[in-house]
């Protein structure tokens, strides 16, 4: 079966307090936590982040940061979700110029 979306997420500085909340909204089956790193993933049907990516947002400490890449196999097309406290950066790439977006956003 092929997979619809594909997404994978790193969120830095997330206290344990923090990852009682954000459990909450976490429609993910891969999930690690290690008291201050929070890895998610998930591959196979369609599902929505946006409570999650929110719940980051408004539940991230000072320091903290993550990034979630939702890939969607369908529509051929790639969104990170860059956060900060507070905010919410949305950046959608086709994935046919995912290597040349990357490599223009670093110099390369």
């Amino acid at each position: 079966m092929k997979d619809d979306v594909r997404v994978y997420g790193d969120i830095h500085r997330v206290s344990p307090e923090v990852y009682e909340i954000l459990k909450q909204s976490m429609p993910f089956e891969d999930v690690e936590y290690d008291g201050d790193v929070l890895r998610v993933g998930h591959e196979g049907h369609y599902i929505l982040i946006d409570d999650f990516v929110e719940a980051i947002r408004d539940n991230l400490p000072e320091n903290g940061y993550g990034h979630v890449d939702f890939i969607d196999n369908l529509d051929w097309v790639v969104t990170r979700y860059v956060i900060t406290p507070g905010k919410i950066e949305e950046k959608v790439i086709k994935v046919d110029n995912v290597i040349d977006a990357h490599q223009r956003e670093h110099g390369l």
